[in-house]
């Protein structure tokens, strides 16, 4: 009984160290996770360059590049649509004072509550001196400069992962359990397949996103559906929550902007749709982008990974549980873990898409 008592605070301790150690560790701990799983993407480039000829530095350069294209495109398309976003903005006022004054209404014939005596609750509830837009604005403009420095800093290093890659995997291999050299190799080989697997098929799930949702806000008639349908993939990144808040903003956009109800409600039912394709076809079969976790695993590693490290902690933890589950399967003893947080048998959504599958083959 000694015995399981010490185990059991032994592991107690354990996480209570490695969840301090990755709270007060965030500012240089996400920007080394998000380096090595872009390092693992972009590797397979760099050695083809290699392997016709081009300098190391030369091969990892054009792989940062090609991240950095990736990004300044996404960040150009969002920033010229948001001009024209704020163009729209008195119009987006005045569209939202008459639907306050519309739910004013209802209120009133519902619950017999005047609009004045709505606006003096609603005016109760803050406090006299609170001002919104200037802490809004210096919050917004801290956040910015610190996503930026994260942004360098995991620039450079995913350029020296990539230059140094050799030497990592041989650090990586001293620690790796098997026998041989192939069988210490085949357990870092499936690590960087699920890295690759999963930023890919995120990568690859937006744009295909982006591309339906562009096409279903234009013919809707949405203004700003470039804007919008970026904001609205991007949310996908964040998994469970991320599409309901894909949904919602540009519902709540064509609900105050649009003369009727009907294309909101379009809006909405398009979504729903393109994110069912998403869940259940796309990524899934087509991207590479399950992790062989389960549903439970995956929904508890993501709110511990919001609580720690915020948006970056339900994108990361993900991929990096998976990469645990890896390392699980070939640890002796820690079988049972891997068993505890994997996903066993075949998932129902696979015949889904090997269904879909045949129909596109027809």
């Amino acid at each position: 009984m000694r015995e399981k008592l010490l185990k059991v605070n032994r592991g107690l301790f354990f996480f209570v160290l490695l969840t301090i150690v990755l709270y007060y560790g965030r500012p240089i701990l996400v920007p080394l996770c998000l380096a090595i799983l872009l390092a693992m993407l972009m590797a397979p480039l760099c050695r083809r360059l290699e392997e016709r000829g081009w300098h190391r530095v030369a091969s990892s350069a054009l792989s940062v590049f090609v991240i950095l294209l990736f990004f300044a495109l996404a960040i150009g398309i969002l920033a010229a649509q948001l001009s024209s976003f704020i163009r729209d903005i008195s119009l987006i006022e005045h569209r939202t004072n008459e639907l306050i004054a519309t739910i004013q209404q209802y209120v009133e014939k519902k619950w017999g509550i005047p609009p004045s005596e709505q606006a003096e609750l609603i005016k109760s509830r803050k406090n006299p001196g609170d001002t919104l837009l200037q802490p809004y604005l210096r919050t917004l403009f801290r956040s910015s400069l610190q996503t930026f420095a994260a942004l360098v800093l995991t620039i450079i290093l995913t350029f020296l992962f990539l230059y140094h890659r050799e030497r990592y995997q041989a650090f990586f291999l001293r620690f790796t359990p098997g026998e041989t050299r192939e069988q210490k190799n085949e357990m870092l080989v499936n690590i960087s397949m699920v890295s690759q697997r999963y930023l890919v098929g995120r990568a690859f799930s937006i744009i295909a996103l982006f591309i339906l949702y562009t096409i279903a806000l234009v013919l809707i008639g949405i203004n700003n559906a470039l804007l919008l349908a970026g904001f609205a993939a991007l949310f996908n990144i964040i998994p469970v929550i991320g599409p309901f808040f894909a949904a919602i903003i540009p519902f709540l956009v064509a609900l105050v902007t649009e003369d009727s109800y009907q294309p909101a409600i379009w809006v909405l039912i398009s979504f729903c749709v393109f994110q069912f394709i998403d869940n259940y076809y796309l990524t899934p079969h087509y991207l590479g982008g399950e992790v062989s976790l389960s549903a439970m695993s995956t929904i508890v590693i993501m709110i511990c990974g919001g609580l720690t490290w915020g948006i970056a902690g339900m994108i990361l933890f993900i991929p990096i549980l998976s990469i645990a589950k890896i390392v699980f399967d070939y640890v002796p003893g820690l079988q049972h873990y891997s068993l505890l947080i994997g996903n066993p048998g075949k998932r129902p959504s696979r015949k889904l898409g090997e269904w879909f599958r045949k129909l596109t083959r027809k």
